[in-house]
């Protein structure tokens, strides 16, 4: 079967069509970056070599003061009394004031550019000027700019004979009204002071304050000894009150209660009894008791030794009774002089508040004398150093770098800006170009394809795939016809059944417990030569993964209920996960026939189509339409060929999210328990 097809033919006037339109483009080119970089050189360099020449002339002083060293910060140097800073003496080098005075002598010289006779001369020069300090030095910087380079010199050395005449005058200047305003600010400070101890003393006399001391006044010494009273007081009713409870417990105990004063009666009557009883005891064993009732004496010492035990027995009732009197009394007297002295310390509290409150205000008042004696003590020590050391007030200027006249202009930079200038003209010229030929781009021309009329018999592999724009393929291979080459072009890859959830569920439910364990590995992306490859190591039941190894070596998570469809580990990991029932491994064979069995027995429709490819199908498609990157797939599922991932793009979803959002684990695989 022969054919003849033709895409189209270039003749000799759409080339030459062609070409004009490409010399047309390249003069439009060629003149706009002309245009633009000849306009923007010639302003730039025009600008550049019209700037005037300007001139700099400088010099340098030497800032010496005579009682220490000159700081950029103002500070009272010792000795003086004005507050001398070279940031003041550089303010002042560029004022108007001193430049007023500079123009005064500078005017009438014949030398001096006429453009400086116009307008505001002072301002004039002192835009010219600038000065600076050089860091780390006393050393100041003047720089004059100008474009009169003779004029320069003479300007730099008028302003330092200027500032040098009037230095003296300025400082002696301060220095007088320096000492006049500290004399005026002693004599405030004195009569302030004055007024103020006045006061205080007339405070002191009114509220009898004789101290600063609490203490060493009389309210508050008072006070003090009432209340040391009180608690002397307090302590002596504690006291008797414990004394007096001490007796009337001991009477109530029946024990005898002797006072201090009755001891040494007691002791004396109690002696003359024991004497008795012994002059008895010595009368007993000589005499017999009829005797000793008829003798005169015996019955004498019997009688005193009666009277003495009367007395005795009269004193102890007598001394108990009139000790506890005594300590109520004792009780009653302290308790009184408490409430007395309690009584005199709230009589005389109120004072000692207002003597506390006078005594406070009297001390602030003394504060307030204190510190007005101290800003006059400051103040005429001041004073004491400015009328000792006048010579102090002002530093000593030495010039260390004279101004000379200016051979060559400090700016501008001619050469270094021309150079810019050129850079500058030519960006703007390419960028101005690629603007202009963006906005006149051509329409966009059809691909032209130079076929040759006949085909010859080649394998259609290496027929034409693309063919780029205008260009003539003389020498592509040829086939026999157009059928040939669509014959030979690789058919578009058709993907597997995908299961929907309820034939999943029913598929589950339809398949043999043993085979129920490969369905579910297959549906969490392990292929059928995977699954059967799989030992009894393999598996993590704690984890709940089961690793993958070989060339796709990975890890799957699995559901907790496949791991408890899984068969039981026993003590050889390297057994087989799955066998038959005669012992022997499975193979892709019985795992497809086992499939086809449940597909039959849950009464799919095309129950043939359902294999162990359209399983793991079922679980990537899924992945898929939840969003799941492609290279994120293929750390769960293995590597895809290259003509199934071309496929499974119809399947992506458009937005692509991360995996830990997306679901791993099948709805229908989820649901089922066994």
């Amino acid at each position: 079967m022969s054919s003849k097809l033709s895409f189209g033919r270039v003749d000799g006037a759409a080339g030459y069509e062609a070409e004009h339109r490409s010399r047309r483009s390249n003069r439009r080119r060629l003149l706009v970056f002309l245009s633009v970089f000849g306009v923007l050189l010639l302003v730039g360099l025009v600008w550049d070599f019209a700037r005037p020449a300007v001139y700099q002339a400088t010099a340098q002083l030497d800032f010496v003061p005579v009682s220490g060293t000159v700081t950029a910060a103002p500070t009272e140097a010792a000795g003086t009394g004005r507050q001398y800073s070279m940031r003041d003496e550089i303010q002042y080098l560029t004022s108007r004031t001193l430049l007023a005075r500079v123009w005064d002598t500078l005017k009438d010289r014949a030398d001096t550019p006429a453009a400086l006779r116009a307008g505001d001369p002072p301002a004039t020069l002192q835009a010219m000027l600038a000065a600076r300090q050089i860091p780390g030095t006393d050393i100041v910087a003047i720089e004059a700019r100008g474009g009169a380079p003779a004029f320069l010199p003479q300007f730099v050395d008028q302003l330092i004979a200027d500032y040098r005449a009037t230095l003296d005058v300025r400082f002696k200047d301060g220095s007088i009204t320096a000492i006049a305003d500290e004399q005026a600010d002693a004599q405030v400070l004195e009569k302030a002071i004055a007024d103020k101890r006045a006061e205080v003393d007339a405070f002191r006399a009114k509220n009898d304050i004789v101290s600063l001391e609490r203490d060493e006044n009389q309210v508050v010494s008072e006070v003090k000894g009432t209340a040391a009273s009180i608690n002397a007081a307090t302590d002596k009713v504690v006291a008797a009150e414990a004394r007096l409870a001490a007796l009337r417990e001991a009477q109530a105990a029946g024990r005898t209660v002797i006072r201090a004063r009755d001891n040494p009666t007691l002791a004396s009557l109690e002696a003359q009894a024991a004497s008795i009883r012994a002059d008895l005891r010595a009368v007993a064993r000589q005499f017999t008791p009829e005797y000793m009732k008829i003798d005169p004496r015996v019955r004498e010492l019997r009688a005193r030794q009666a009277d003495i035990d009367e007395q005795i027995t009269t004193i102890r009732r007598d001394s108990g009774r009139n000790a506890i009197q005594e300590a109520e009394e004792d009780v009653a007297s302290a308790r009184g002089a408490a409430t007395a002295l309690r009584q005199q310390l709230a009589a005389t509290q109120h004072s000692v508040q207002s003597f506390t409150s006078n005594l406070s205000l009297y001390k602030t008042m003394q504060d307030q004398l204190t510190h007005l004696e101290q800003q006059r003590q400051m103040t005429l020590d001041r004073l004491s150093k400015l009328e000792a050391s006048e010579r102090a007030r002002k530093p000593k200027v030495e010039v260390v770098e004279a101004p000379s006249v200016p051979q060559s202009a400090s700016s501008p930079f001619y050469a270094r800006d021309a150079l810019l200038v050129l850079i500058g003209a030519l960006v703007i010229g390419l960028l101005t170009m690629g603007i202009v030929e963006f906005f006149n781009r051509p329409p966009a021309q059809p691909s032209t394809v130079i076929v040759p009329q006949t085909w010859s018999s080649t394998p259609a592999a290496e027929a034409m795939t693309a063919l780029p724009s205008t260009r003539s393929y003389a020498t592509l291979p040829h086939s026999s016809s157009i059928a040939d080459v669509t014959a030979s072009l690789p058919a578009p890859q058709v993907l597997p059944r995908e299961l929907d959830g309820a034939e999943l569920t029913a598929l589950l439910h339809a398949s043999d417990p043993e085979f129920r364990a490969v369905m579910a590995l297959l549906l969490t992306g392990l292929t059928a030569p995977e699954v059967i490859a799989l030992r009894r190591g393999d598996i993590d039941r704690a984890a709940g993964v089961v690793r993958v190894v070989g060339t796709d070596e990975r890890t799957v998570v699995l559901p907790h209920n496949v791991v408890a469809w899984l068969p039981a580990n026993d003590d050889d990991p390297e057994a087989p996960l799955f066998a038959t029932a005669s012992g022997r491994p499975l193979t892709e064979a019985t795992v497809g026939t086992a499939l086809l069995y449940a597909s039959h027995d849950a009464a799919l429709d095309g129950a043939d189509e359902v294999t162990p490819d359209a399983l793991r199908h079922t679980y990537i498609a899924s992945l898929l339409r939840q969003g799941m990157r492609f290279g994120e797939l293929a750390k769960i599922v293995g590597p895809l060929p290259a003509d199934r991932l071309s496929a499974y793009r119809q399947l992506a979803n458009a937005s692509t999210t991360s995996a830990a959002t997306i679901d791993p684990i099948l709805p229908a695989l989820q649901a089922h328990v066994a």
